[in-house]
């Protein structure tokens, strides 16, 4: 049989398209309308004076931004964000139809692995979340997953963050207080890679930071951008909202609304610092009107951030999104099929940055076994992702061939060349007959994976930091502390 064939396709990558290009440029065009005509509150006072010298129309602390600035700032703004491990590794190019997945931070309450009961978090909790997920492989960045409740509430979130990057060299994203907090946080990045020279030319940690939906832009939510972009640190900086009570009920409004805010983030960034890296997207959960619980499951949400990943994708820039995150409140049938859906479709989508997965009870708790089964479906949709060989060899017209009819394939070479690409091979889920599984004690898959997890935090050893950077992240949290006592 001919080995190469011309102009046929061998393997084609499946992308899910939610919307035309012309619904984009009607988002687009309705988010331009919601700048000029409603406009934006910007609670930050250098923010607001670029704006006005910029041509905004500024009263007060209003300011109404022309449709020309918009598409001015989107040329300005990086079309790539490249993104390092704590080692110097530049791993998460984020550009189009490249998927990463991380975790979510700050939740407040985690199932304990010893007890199964629901308990506050820790500052422990981050350590071992930050632990499992430098083990799981499917896991690209790291977000804490938990609050350090037992530390000064001052400076938990500098506290998270030692516990983080102390133990994974994965991508870190962080989220801060304040602006002056920040500002300690990149120089406890930078401690960690020998020095700011090192940090800038790879990063290895992003901002979180949000403007308060509808149309808010804060003193805090900005100055911690701005904060980061003096050290060419990358930002995400989108809106996490609740579809019928901070954003209008329709999924068209409720993106219409979100887009506008995130391009109104994309102005200040490229006003303030031209080239600022910055990563837009978005929360975008409807609400449950009968429990004003956040729909962090349900179809809406997805199907929200299919359009949200489209006009990133039509922009040109790199976009947060989330998935995996459920609102089932233990591990079960409908965590399983709420994650396993909305990873499925993020990685057809092309979304960059997928945080969050793993959140329990609408983004409330966390249990790590959760997040090694998560890890299954993660490897599960990307196998999904990567499509179908349909090369001469995969179409195997020559085995079929020599086997003939009536035949065996198990003992056939091609089978033994081709079975472990050709199937996939969970790590956790089930695949046994059922005497099978009763001589392994019918132990169910967060069995396995709790059982997983203890063996991780027993046994796995993340990259070691550098000589005087753990001692550096101290210093530079108690002057902290000392700075918000006085």
């Amino acid at each position: 049989m001919e080995k190469f064939l011309s102009n046929y396709d061998e393997q084609v990558t499946p992308r899910l398209k939610w919307v035309t290009e012309t619904q984009l440029e009607q988002i687009h065009y309705a988010s331009l309308e919601v700048l000029e005509r409603t406009g934006i509150k910007v609670q930050h006072p250098q923010a607001l004076a670029l704006l006005k010298d910029a041509g905004c129309m500024v009263k007060d602390d209003l300011a109404r931004i022309p449709g020309w600035l918009v598409e001015e700032c989107l040329r300005l703004a990086p079309k790539r964000v490249a993104v390092a491990n704590r080692l110097g590794e530049r791993v998460m190019p984020l550009e189009k139809n490249r998927v990463y997945y991380g975790t979510g931070s700050d939740l407040p309450f985690t199932i304990d692995i010893e007890t199964k009961e629901r308990r506050t978090s820790s500052k422990r909790d981050v350590v071992e979340a930050a632990k499992v997920m430098d083990f799981l492989p499917n896991y690209d960045f790291i977000m804490s997953y938990a609050i350090a409740s037992d530390t000064n509430p001052a400076v938990s979130d500098l506290h998270q963050f030692e516990a983080m990057t102390a133990n994974t060299g994965k991508p870190v994203i962080f989220t801060a207080h304040n602006a002056e907090n920040t500002e300690a946080l990149i120089e406890m990045a930078a401690a960690c890679v020998g020095g700011e020279d090192n940090l800038r030319k790879n990063p290895y940690i992003i901002l979180y930071s949000e403007p308060i939906s509808p149309l808010v832009h804060t003193l805090d939510g900005v100055g911690k951008m701005f904060k980061c972009f003096e050290y060419d640190v990358p930002v995400v900086y989108t809106p996490g909202v609740l579809a019928g009570a901070t954003t209008p009920v329709t999924k068209a409004g409720c993106i219409t609304l979100m887009n506008a805010e995130a391009l109104a983030g994309v102005v200040m960034a490229q006003l303030f610092k031209k080239g600022s890296p910055i990563v837009i997207g978005g929360g975008a959960t409807p609400m449950d009107m009968r429990t004003t619980t956040t729909l962090y499951g349900a179809p809406e949400t997805s199907m929200n951030y299919a359009v949200m990943t489209q006009l990133a994708q039509f922009y040109g820039l790199p976009n947060f999104t989330e998935a995996g995150c459920v609102n089932a409140p233990v591990p079960d049938v409908q965590a399983g099929v709420e994650a396993a859906m909305s990873i499925l479709m993020t990685q057809l989508e092309g979304c960059n940055l997928v945080h969050d997965v793993g959140y329990l009870e609408g983004g409330k708790t966390g249990y790590l076994p959760f997040l090694v089964i998560c890890d299954d479906i993660i490897d599960m949709a990307r196998y999904t992702g990567r499509g179908t060989n349909t090369s001469p060899e995969h179409l195997a017209v020559d085995c079929i061939d020599q086997v003939g009819p009536g035949g065996n394939y198990m003992g056939h070479e091609h089978t033994f060349k081709h079975f472990r690409q050709e199937i996939w091979n969970p790590r956790y889920f089930i695949r046994y007959h059922w005497e099978q599984w009763e001589a392994k004690d019918k132990k169910l898959p967060i069995d396995l994976a709790l059982e997983k997890v203890k063996d991780i935090l027993e046994k796995h050893q993340p990259a070691a930091l550098p000589n005087g950077a753990a001692e550096e992240m101290q210093a530079i949290i108690k002057r902290r502390e000392t700075e918000c006592a006085g």
